[in-house]
């Protein structure tokens, strides 16, 4: 199966086009899980703008830094923030930063372990409306950056063409890893297993194809022949996809499911 065969863990740097931050193509708010020790960068750098104001609705799971300054968030400890006005050289900010911290407890905020980030930017084509869902992860971190970046560069680099045109759904590519389960190409046990599984997991919540497989390190050929799958045995029933806490470091051996990993030797499908 070449496309198993060849997946390979990504960087740790996650790309996510303007239009899907923006929500202008009708997807979720993007997401961003937080792990314990390790915070997540938001980079507007490659969009040419600059963040003017952020609202993060809770912040008693994490606390929000900036490289620069932001209008009305003076001051330290509003909230878990550490803007300092009075020493900050410069207006606006370009980088986000995101930390989990242990929970805290403020008097009238719902207990929750997600929450919505709005970042508000303007640069040479206006104003610009971003929405993240911001969520505790796994102990074990899936990238240390989520940079947003034009649109036309995501359209080039990733975009997914499903096996029937118009036709995308979650369950048909979880079908598929059953299916590729039975004929033993690929083990529970492996990496692959679990970035499959995040990957769809992302699909279900609402998120696209391109960036829930990038940020899940799979490709678009795998997703493809996933779909595939599913529809040549539709007598597999469909179970729900499990989030999956680990993610294949970087340098990790490649091809899980090369013969060399001790599965079955058959005839690639």
């Amino acid at each position: 199966m070449p496309a198993l065969a060849a997946e390979n863990s990504t960087g740790a740097v996650r790309r996510v086009s303007i239009s899907e931050a923006t929500g202008s193509t009708g997807g979720k708010p993007v997401l961003i899980e937080l792990s314990p020790g390790y915070g997540v960068n938001l980079s507007f750098i490659p969009t040419g703008e600059t963040v003017e104001k952020v609202w993060f609705d809770n912040p008693a799971i994490a606390t929000l830094d900036v490289d620069g300054c932001l209008s009305g968030l003076g001051g330290s400890g509003m909230g878990g923030f550490s803007f300092q006005q009075a020493q900050c050289q410069y207006q606006g900010a370009t980088v986000l930063h995101i930390r989990q911290i242990a929970p805290l407890n403020f008097p009238n905020l719902p207990k929750t372990n997600s929450t919505l980030l709005t970042a508000i930017t303007h640069g040479r084509n206006g104003r610009h409306v971003y929405l993240f869902r911001v969520v505790l992860g796994g102990n074990n971190p899936k990238y240390h950056t989520v940079e947003v970046v034009p649109t036309t560069i995501t359209a080039t680099l990733t975009r997914y063409d499903p096996a029937v045109p118009g036709v995308t759904d979650w369950q048909l590519m979880n079908r598929g890893l059953t299916v590729a389960e039975q004929k033993r190409l690929i083990r529970r046990s492996q990496p692959l297993w679990n970035r499959i599984q995040n990957f769809l997991a992302r699909v279900k919540d609402g998120e696209q194809v391109e960036s829930a497989a990038a940020a899940s390190g799979v490709s678009l050929n795998l997703v493809r022949r996933l779909e595939e799958l599913g529809r040549s045995d539709v007598s597999v029933p469909v179970s729900e996809p499990a989030q999956a806490p680990t993610f294949a470091p970087q340098n990790s051996p490649i091809d899980p499911f090369s013969p060399n990993e001790t599965l079955v030797r058959q005839k690639s499908i």
